[in-house]
């Protein structure tokens, strides 16, 4: 979705294909660590572009 700022995993852990040691102490399983999805906001992010956002990865989700 080039709309949206995501990642699946920290930027300061770019190119590292294991799970987050964070996720891992907040008990998640490593596969669903692994699946977890990172989402920026700029300062000047508004409620309704957050709520496009929402809407566009309900429907990427969903089909």
């Amino acid at each position: 979705m080039p709309e949206i700022a995501a990642s699946t995993g920290s930027a300061c852990h770019e190119g590292v294909d294991a799970p987050s040691p964070v996720l891992l102490a907040m008990g998640l399983p490593p596969e669903r660590a692994l699946a977890a999805l990172r989402l920026s906001l700029g300062r000047w992010s508004t409620e309704q572009e957050v709520r496009h956002a929402a809407t566009l990865i309900a429907k990427a989700a969903a089909g």
